[in-house]
C-alpha cells in the first residue's frame, strides 16, 4: 500500500468510526477494506413506532430476569412484576452497543441493587452496528421517538414523570435529550456518562 492510499484510509475509516489501529493492520487496496459488513447498514426510512428493531425489556428486584415489553398492551405492566410505587429508569445503550453486554448490564445491575427502581432497558442494537456510524446518527431520531412511547406508556400507567429517568450511554445519552422532542412534558432527569465507576457510585448514593 503506498502513502497516498494509506492516507485515503485513514480518512475512510475516521469517517466510519473505525479507529486508526484497524488501519495499521489494514493490507491491500481501499475496496477490500469496505468490506460486507459495510452492507449491514441499515438506515430507517419510515418513523413508526412501535419498531420491530427497537425492543424494550423490564427488570425489577424481585424478577432479575428480562421480559420484553409490548407498549401497544397497557394492562400488563403489573404482569410482569412493574411496581407503581417504585421510581422507574430507562437506559439506552450506544453505538454498536447492546442491552445486554457491559456497561449497560453493569448500570443495570446498579439500579436493581438499589430495590427501589423498575428498570428498563432499550435495545436498538440492529440499528447502530459497526462500522454504520453514519446510519447510527440517523436513526436515533427513530430510537428517541420509540423510547419516548415507553416513556409515556408508563406515565399513562401511573408513573410520574418526576420519578423517571434517561440513562443513556454515548449516542444513547443524545437519545435521552432527544426524548422530550416528543412528549407534552419535559423531561426531570436525564444522565449520561461514560465513566463506568462514577455511574455506580452516584446511582447506589442517589435520592
Amino acid at each position: 500500500m503506498d502513502l497516498r492510499q494509506c492516507a485515503v484510509l485513514v480518512l475512510f475509516c475516521l469517517v466510519i468510526g473505525i479507529g486508526t489501529d484497524t488501519v495499521s493492520k489494514a493490507e491491500g487496496s481501499l475496496m477490500s477494506m469496505i468490506d460486507f459488513r459495510y452492507w449491514r447498514c441499515v438506515m430507517k426510512r419510515e418513523w413508526k413506532c412501535p419498531d420491530s428493531e427497537i425492543n424494550f425489556f423490564l427488570y425489577t428486584p424481585e424478577r432479575r430476569f428480562k421480559q420484553w415489553i409490548d407498549v401497544r398492551k397497557p394492562n400488563l405492566l403489573d404482569v410482569y412484576g412493574w411496581d407503581p410505587n417504585k421510581k422507574n429508569v430507562l437506559i439506552v445503550h450506544g453505538f454498536n452497543g447492546t442491552y445486554s453486554k457491559n456497561p449497560m448490564t453493569f448500570i443495570r445491575d446498579a439500579y436493581l441493587s438499589r430495590k427501589d427502581y423498575n428498570v428498563f432497558m432499550v435495545d436498538w442494537a440492529p440499528l447502530t452496528r459497526f462500522p454504520c456510524y453514519l446510519s447510527s446518527l440517523s436513526n436515533m431520531k427513530l430510537a428517541a421517538q420509540c423510547t419516548a412511547q415507553l416513556y409515556s406508556y408508563l406515565t399513562a400507567a401511573g408513573a410520574l414523570a418526576r420519578r423517571i429517568t434517561c440513562v443513556g450511554h454515548s449516542l444513547g445519552a443524545h437519545i435521552c435529550g432527544m426524548l422530550s422532542n416528543h412528549l407534552t412534558e419535559k423531561q426531570y432527569k436525564i444522565v449520561g456518562e461514560s465513566i463506568m465507576p462514577v455511574y455506580r457510585c452516584r446511582i447506589l448514593c442517589a435520592k
